[in-house]
């Protein structure tokens, strides 16, 4: 608990934007090939949360009965959400008009609390429409991964909250009677992940009966899920960002671009610790390379041991996409002390009170849409402990509440921010149609969760 409460003392431990990441640090190739597909592949999708922040508009409008313009537009186009034919039999049944307030307060009780949505993960809301059905989020990652992995032995692990499991392994079973070959597995954030609570004075909370609470350390804490698979590549992206099937066709190009890039690279930092290790190695050359291939600008002497240092890490090639002014991180080039590389950093982790530093973040030309594919194993074909390469110094502190009463929580290092720090890491543009998250129910009428140019 000591360490958790010096990270509260201390506050926040900012990042140092030395600038941007432009077009001149993005990975350029559009070399495809399949060798990556020899390897053991997972695809890996954090799935935990309840889509409850997902339908916030439509809880406020039963608390306040407020109309507001996210409301008229849920009503105005309700025949066209995804699962509107999970509705319709209660609209006939009960003669409901969604006109009438209070009509449209029983619809949406009827969506929330009947069908749970309101509860149930984002894995499993229906998310885009077809002609004659309508999918879920963990179908189309499933579809998905079949074209880009191979569908012989495609593997996807999603990490779920307990309370989900039963919902998951029911589908698991419908999976399993289809015939298709897949393995599906799933973990939980580890409770001993979690991490003390404090109250505005930096001093643990204590519960009524004198326990102190804990709360979930932030998707930074399944590093320790992802260093438990078993496995050579691990994909990862969100569980809300699909597309609908009619535009599959750019994301499914940019995963093999993405791991081909990978692919080669990693290739090449294996050839060269070899030759380092065998003492064989042109110092020049790869320090060359470590500037101008992975963006490593080492300040001080490059040694053969600073160089060996520097290649032996995990490597990842992370997607971005053009900056569209959404909420979350970005890539940036950080002065990481002795030396500055590429890494991606929420807007949290910046010192907005330096201008310097909010200038640099607000001119980001790119934003972190969480498409990445990670090489974990070293030059000898042994798996990285991931956990060994984290920087413990970017946690998160937030405030939150505790049954009404103010808290402080904090939350491990991002899982693609402070958890991957130490990664050697690529950035790559891949087209804006494969970002497609659903923070809000009314992202569903976006033409690319309905299948429309």
């Amino acid at each position: 608990m000591r360490e958790y409460l010096e990270k509260f003392e201390a506050g926040t431990k900012y990042v140092r934007i030395v600038s941007p990441v432009t077009r001149e640090h993005l990975t350029m190739s559009n070399e495809i090939t399949e060798e990556y597909l020899d390897l053991h592949c997972v695809k890996f999708v954090p799935a935990s949360g309840a889509a409850t922040r997902m339908f916030e508009d439509l809880y406020r409008y039963l608390d306040e009965g407020k109309e507001t313009e996210a409301i008229s537009e849920f009503f105005e186009h309700l025949e066209e959400f995804p699962f509107y034919e999970d509705l319709e039999g209660v609209l006939q049944e009960k003669y409901l008009q969604k006109e009438k307030e209070e009509d449209r307060k029983r619809i949406i009780r009827h969506l929330l609390f009947e069908m749970k949505y309101g509860e149930y993960p984002k894995a499993f809301i229906k998310t885009n429409r077809y002609e004659h059905f309508s999918s879920m989020p963990i179908e189309e990652h499933l579809y998905e991964g079949e074209k880009y992995l191979n569908p012989e032995s495609l593997k996807l692990h999603f990490t779920i909250s307990p309370n989900h499991e039963g919902l998951f392994l029911a589908f698991r079973e419908e999976v399993a009677k289809s015939g298709m070959s897949v393995e599906l597995t799933h973990s939980f954030q580890k409770p001993s992940t979690d991490t003390v609570a404090v109250d505005m004075e930096n001093k643990p909370f204590l519960l009524e009966n004198g326990e102190h609470l804990y709360r979930p350390g932030g998707h930074g804490a399944l590093i320790e899920n992802l260093n438990d698979l078993e496995a050579d590549v691990i994909f990862i992206k969100n569980i809300d960002n699909v597309c609908h099937r009619a535009f599959l066709g750019d994301t499914v190009l940019s995963k093999k671009k993405l791991a081909s890039i990978g692919y080669a690279m990693k290739k090449r930092i294996d050839e060269y610790l070899v030759k380092l290790l065998e003492d064989e190695a042109d110092l020049q050359e790869v320090g060359a390379f470590l500037l101008n291939e992975l963006h490593i600008s080492y300040k001080g002497e490059l040694t053969k041991e600073k160089i060996v240092e520097l290649l032996h890490r995990p490597l990842r090639v992370c997607g971005v996409v053009k900056n569209q002014g959404e909420p979350g991180g970005g890539p940036f080039v950080l002065d990481q002390g002795d030396y500055s590389d590429l890494q991606i950093c929420e807007k949290s982790e910046v010192d907005f009170s330096k201008e310097d530093q909010r200038k640099l973040f607000e001119t980001s030309e790119f934003f972190n849409p969480v498409d990445l594919v990670c090489f974990v194993r070293d030059y000898k074909g042994e798996k990285f402990d991931l956990l060994q390469f984290v920087n413990e110094d970017r946690y998160f502190i937030a405030n939150k509440s505790h049954q009404g009463k103010p808290i402080k929580a904090l939350e491990h290092p991002g899982l693609w921010n402070g958890a991957m720090d130490r990664w050697n890491t690529i950035f790559v543009e891949v087209p804006l149609s494969t970002f497609n998250p659903v923070k809000k129910v009314n992202d569903l009428l976006s033409p690319c969760h309905r299948g429309e140019a």
